[in-house]
């Protein structure tokens, strides 16, 4: 599988640290401290010792907070280049990359749920990167038609539905579970509440995207999802020995991109596969001028 392989491992491996210290600096900034600082603020009790919020963010951000940082600067660094390059990358660009990465890659297997907005700038980071790198490398036209039917099924994208659930051991507690969405309660907060899947109840429900082909949606499961609207939910359907109630939160649709759509990603393919010498955002740093917190370039 070759489909933007670089992007993908460089995404999988940041995520996980930018939703943490997301979630955390989030949870800081909109919770009121009602005359208190982080200092005196408890976010534990273990007898009559305390956690402060202070060591808790202290050890989030001795923990994660370089390899955060480094992300971001990663990020500019590269729209720096870019624009000094007179590199332009375009929403359909990332939209196409960003597909082609959900249809491969089930987020859910991975034991976590891709922050879409993350992933979408890291991807165009990364295009940033290819583009500057094979923008000067020539590549005939046949091997790129070549590259396309040998790969083609790789550029099929089948329907995927962005999903949430909740899951539940009895009939008896999927049925209360509906009887709560209908009188208004939040699907998030139920999945928090009531499911037995930790993995997502954790993340409100969430699982990602799902794509139809994966065998994670039986097929009732699919049925009931081809007449909702985003927002909507389905019954419960019987999993196994549990019962899930899924709700959509959104749905691509299947897809077969031509070779005309996808010609300037194999391009950038063949060119850098012709590359000698890996290059990181890092090897930047010195030339757009960066300094940060933790000093030199690790």
């Amino acid at each position: 599988m070759k489909i933007k392989r670089s992007a993908l491992l460089s995404v999988i491996a940041i995520l996980l640290i930018t939703n943490i210290v997301t979630l955390v600096l989030w949870g800081k900034g909109n919770k009121s401290l009602s005359g208190t600082d982080a200092a005196s603020e408890t976010v534990a009790t273990v007898g009559d010792e305390v956690v402060s919020r202070e060591d808790w963010l202290h050890r989030l951000e001795k923990k994660y907070g370089e390899q955060e940082l480094k992300a971001l600067v990663n990020q500019k660094v590269m729209e720096k280049v870019a624009k000094d390059n007179g590199i332009e990358i375009s929403k359909e660009q990332i939209d196409q990359e960003y597909e082609l990465i959900q249809s491969v890659y089930n987020t859910y297997d991975q034991k976590m749920v891709l922050d879409e907005d993350a992933v979408r700038k890291q991807l165009k980071a990364e295009l940033m990167l290819e583009e500057y790198l094979t923008k000067d490398v020539k590549v005939k036209e046949e091997d790129m038609l070549s590259y396309y039917e040998e790969n083609e099924k790789l550029y099929q994208i089948p329907t995927m539905y962005k999903l949430a659930q909740i899951t539940v051991l009895t009939k008896e507690d999927s049925d209360q579970v509906i009887t709560e969405l209908e009188n208004g309660s939040s699907f998030k907060v139920l999945a928090m509440e009531h499911s037995v899947d930790k993995q997502s109840s954790a993340l409100g429900g969430e699982i990602g995207y799902i794509p139809v082909n994966s065998g994670y949606l039986s097929k009732e499961a699919i049925k009931e999802l081809e007449s909702l609207d985003n927002g909507e939910w389905t019954n419960p359907v019987a999993v196994d020995d549990h019962y899930v109630i899924y709700r959509l939160e959104g749905k691509t649709k299947e897809k077969h991109y031509s070779f005309d759509e996808v010609k300037r990603q194999i391009r950038r393919q063949i060119a850098l596969e012709q590359l000698e010498t890996p290059v990181q955002p890092e090897d930047f740093w010195e030339e757009v001028g960066v300094e940060w917190f933790y000093g030199k370039k690790q």
